[in-house]
Parts: structure tokens; C-alpha cells; sequence
């Protein structure tokens, strides 16, 4: 996507990136805790190729980061912005 001064297509590429409910449960999962693809799997209840792909969304918006551990990756929240984002908007559904 090309860059804006204004940073208008960055910010459409993050809300594409979040414009899947399943996306939006695993970020607020990750809000909590970093976790692996297995935990992942199991709390969001989603096949192993599933949370694949939404990670690779997340992680090409530059959303998430992983971290290699031995076998396994583990993922982070890395856009601090979307975290202060998902946080408001969840206020609302408590």
C-alpha cells in the first residue's frame, strides 16, 4: 500500500487488518498474555491453518510480532495504537 503524508492508507491497511471478529478475539487474547498458535487454537477454538492465516494478516499490518521459542512462536500485541483502539472499544461491551 502506498504511503500518505497524512498516513491515511497506513491507517486503512490496520482497519482492514481488524476487520475480521475472529482477528479481534485473538488481539484481545494477545491483550492479555502473548501466547503460541496451540493456545491460540485452543481458546479461540479455530484450526491450526485458521489462526495461521489471521496471524499472518495481523503480522503483514505490523499489528502483531512474534518471538521464536525453540519450536514454537509466541505473538505480541506490537502496535501499541491498536491496543489503546481495541481498549476503548471493548469498553463498551462490558
Amino acid at each position: 500500500m502506498k504511503k500518505t503524508k497524512d498516513g491515511s492508507n497506513e491507517a486503512a491497511g490496520i482497519f482492514k487488518a481488524l476487520a475480521h471478529p475472529a482477528r479481534i478475539r485473538l488481539l484481545r487474547r494477545l491483550m492479555e498474555n502473548e501466547c503460541c498458535v496451540s493456545e491460540v487454537e485452543k481458546c479461540l477454538g479455530l484450526s491450526q491453518p485458521n489462526v495461521s492465516q489471521h496471524l499472518q494478516v495481523l503480522k503483514k499490518a505490523g499489528i502483531i510480532a512474534g518471538t521464536r521459542q525453540k519450536t514454537r512462536i509466541c505473538y505480541r500485541i506490537a502496535d501499541g495504537r491498536v491496543r489503546a483502539v481495541l481498549e476503548i472499544i471493548m469498553k463498551g461491551n462490558d
